[in-house]
């Protein structure tokens, strides 16, 4: 007979399902008290496991009173698990529920079964197994994209397959590497550019001019971009013509989504991150749109994405605070990356969020930041 592993639903359902994956779990009871079957935390974290575990229920858990959390717990213990292999995942629930229901099951080692406690603290990146043996074991990276959305009850509804988009990303590549490597003295014409690709974007046509014969800096990125058939521009003119719809979205803005796709490519493996992606409730419907998220050591990372001169970064800075905390729970973080700089006023308020800026010339220091959030 398989062990069966017993956890409580919960808001922060990764500190279940980590465990239950590194374990491989075979069969697992989720108990669910009124609020958490309200929030569909159960059902969160049954249809995560969906692809894992092949036996899976919620069982009901009523944590109205004292008197109803021990009721619950002996009729718990009643239900076929004398002699049973169990162990009790103690890191959701109320420490009402957690003493009541372990009072009750301590009985299984009298007997032909076993019972053991276990913690995830993902906090620490461990996993601590309470028992007379108590031992402390490191908590593997399991957690996909994936597997993070659907604890968080949400899912992707376009196509975000990195392969597609890599296809797309390294044939401007050098492009974009260099946009990102040179913000600081290309700053103030990254705007005059977006603003031009926003209206041959928009059906403005695909020939647009400049104020002036962009030299310098500027007249650098454009010869580039003219070698790599992007745009075609003419030194000393004001006359730029974008190759196609696909290239002005791509200087309108998309340059800097690509550019962190490059970087996450070189770090992330398929199914660890997502470009562009529109992220769906299920409940509720309510979609946003996420430049980049990824997911790694059981984390995740949102990043919206700016290029052009920011009249409303606090505003951006906020939304991107609330998608993750909604999206990606208290374990993750958010990243604003912009090639224009932001305010202090602004960095104080990300700060407040919990979200991280890269702006101007930090940009050229993003595979650090992914490899330092990689390993925290």
């Amino acid at each position: 007979m398989s062990t069966l592993h017993l956890c409580i639903a919960t808001g922060q359902n990764a500190a279940n399902l980590i465990p239950l994956k590194q374990l491989q779990a075979q069969e697992v009871w989720i108990l669910e008290t009124p609020a958490m079957k309200a929030q569909r935390s159960g059902a969160d974290l049954k249809q995560a496991l969906s692809d894992y575990v092949p036996a899976v229920k919620c069982l009901a858990f009523d944590d109205s009173t004292p008197q109803s959390i021990c009721a619950a717990a002996a009729k718990l213990a009643n239900d076929s698990l004398d002699g049973r292999h169990v162990v009790f995942h103690i890191t959701g629930g109320t420490k009402l529920m957690v003493l009541a229901i372990h009072r009750e099951l301590d009985f299984l080692n009298t007997g032909a079964g076993s019972y053991r406690t276990l913690y995830a603290d993902t906090q620490k990146h461990t996993i601590d197994w309470m028992d007379a043996n108590p031992i402390q074991e490191p908590m593997a990276d399991v957690l996909t994209l994936k597997d993070l959305l659907l604890l968080r009850g949400y899912r992707i509804t376009n196509d975000t397959r990195p392969a597609k988009g890599q296809q797309r990303a390294a044939a401007r590549a050098a492009v974009s590497r260099h946009m990102g490597e040179q913000a600081q003295p290309l700053g103030r014409f990254f705007s005059t550019l977006a603003y031009n690709a926003s209206l041959a974007g928009e059906g403005a046509g695909m020939t647009q001019q400049f104020d002036y014969p962009p030299g310098g800096p500027a007249a650098k990125l454009l010869n580039l971009a003219v070698k790599n058939n992007l745009l075609k521009w003419t030194a000393g003119y004001c006359e730029v013509s974008f190759s196609d719809q696909d290239s002005a979205r791509f200087f309108a803005g998309g340059w800097t989504e690509e550019y962190v796709f490059l970087k996450m490519t070189g770090l992330l493996k398929s199914g660890q991150y997502a470009m562009n992606a529109k992220v769906i409730q299920n409940r509720s419907k309510t979609e946003n749109e996420v430049d980049a998220i990824a997911v790694k050591n059981n984390r995740a990372l949102l990043v919206e994405c700016k290029s052009g001169k920011q009249v409303k970064a606090q505003e951006s800075i906020y939304k991107l605070g609330q998608v993750v905390r909604q999206v990606g729970g208290l374990m993750a973080k958010g990243l604003y990356v912009s090639a224009q700089q932001v305010s202090e006023t602004d960095r104080s308020r990300a700060a407040e969020y919990g979200i991280d800026v890269l702006a101007g010339e930090e940009l050229q220091n993003i595979n650090q930041y992914l490899r330092d959030w990689a390993k925290a």
